[in-house]
């Protein structure tokens, strides 16, 4: 929002406050220093929801970890079950596929989501991990040029599931491709 305030020649201060509260409240209370990731929070048991899935890591697209919660953070991403540096795997599962309930085409309980892997595309070039950022662009690539524009796709297979002309795919690619060229 500061940016198109910038653009328009309108006041971006607002905006960049409320965006580094939010940092400060994600840093704060969602970062658990014991597991290297962010975790959801539960308001009402007032405590950490210990699951490890994909959204667990888009505060590098945020930019709110320091270097070493985000090296923390592609280390999990490469070692916890998110396949970042399995080739036998498209990443980024949206659960981890060691985790309780894995499943590679049941809706968010494991497919891969262009979404989040865009986010997590940019959040990783921004971090300087441009290798993987490069996979998960290929994989944007790859599953829409193999499997179609799909709501979600089998991380093992690369099979698409759900609507098959899901236009968030497709705007997602046509970024991706755009983007590729620059």
């Amino acid at each position: 929002m500061a940016e198109i305030a910038h653009a328009l020649g309108e006041d971006p201060d607002p905006f960049e406050e409320q965006a580094q509260k939010t940092a400060r409240a994600i840093e704060d209370k969602l970062w658990s220093e014991e597991h290297g990731v962010y975790f959801d929070y539960d308001l009402v048991a007032e405590r950490p929801i210990h699951v490890y899935f994909a959204p667990n890591f888009l505060p590098l697209f945020a930019g709110t970890p320091d270097e070493a919660r985000a090296e923390r953070l592609v280390d999990a991403l490469e070692n916890d079950g998110f396949g970042l540096s399995d080739e036998n795997v498209t990443p980024v599962p949206s659960l981890d596929m060691h985790g309780f309930g894995f499943s590679p085409v049941e809706y968010w309980r494991g497919p891969v989501w262009l979404n989040i892997n865009w986010f997590l595309m940019h959040g990783l070039k921004d971090y300087g991990y441009h290798q993987y950022a490069d996979r998960l662009r290929a994989g944007i690539v790859e599953l829409c040029r193999e499997g179609g524009f799909h709501e979600y796709f089998n991380p093992t297979t690369g099979m698409g599931h759900g609507s098959d002309l899901f236009s968030w795919s497709a705007a997602l690619l046509i970024d991706v491709l755009i983007d590729e060229k620059d």
